[in-house]
C-alpha cells in the first residue's frame, strides 16, 4: 500500500496527453480543481484535502499551498461510458487507468494503480486498488 498511497501522493501533489480532437464539452475539465474528499482502497486520505489540481489540455500539475508539486499527462476517451482517462507520470511506473465525470463546479476522477485493472464505478473499496477523488473547481 506504501507504493499505492505514495502514487496518490505524487499525483495530486503533481499533466497528461489529451485526445488531440477533444469536444468542446471537454473544456469543463480545464481550470483548477480542489480535493474535497480523496480515498484509497476504501480509507480516507486526509492528508490529500486541499491539494489544487490545474487542468490543461493535455496535462494537470498538483499543487499543496503554493508549494508546486508534478504535473502528469493524461488521454481522456469522453465517448466511453462511464468516461475513461489515462494518467502518465512517466518513468517506469506505467499508466494509471480511470474514469471521470465533471459537472459544473465537481470532478470525480477515480483511478486505479498502475497495473491494475480501469475502474467500473466510482468507488473505492478495500482491496480495489483504486483511488477516488472527489474535487470543487476552484473560483478564480
Amino acid at each position: 500500500m506504501n507504493r499505492a498511497v505514495l502514487f496518490g501522493f505524487i499525483l495530486v501533489a503533481g499533466p497528461a496527453l489529451a485526445d488531440e480532437k477533444k469536444p468542446a464539452a471537454e473544456a469543463a475539465l480545464r481550470g483548477k480543481w480542489e480535493v474535497t474528499s480523496a480515498r484509497f482502497n476504501g480509507s480516507e486520505l486526509t492528508g490529500l484535502k486541499g491539494r489544487v489540481l490545474d487542468f490543461g489540455d493535455a496535462e494537470f500539475t498538483t499543487y499543496d499551498g503554493e508549494a508546486k508539486g508534478r504535473t502528469l499527462s493524461f488521454a481522456l476517451n469522453p465517448k466511453a461510458d462511464p468516461k475513461q482517462i489515462d494518467l502518465d507520470r512517466g518513468g517506469d511506473d506505467g499508466k494509471a487507468l480511470g474514469i471521470y465525470t465533471v459537472g459544473k463546479d465537481e470532478l470525480k476522477l477515480c483511478y486505479a494503480e498502475p497495473g491494475a485493472d480501469r475502474p467500473a464505478r466510482f468507488e473505492s473499496a478495500a482491496g480495489g486498488r483504486s483511488f477516488l477523488l472527489v474535487l470543487k473547481r476552484v473560483k478564480d
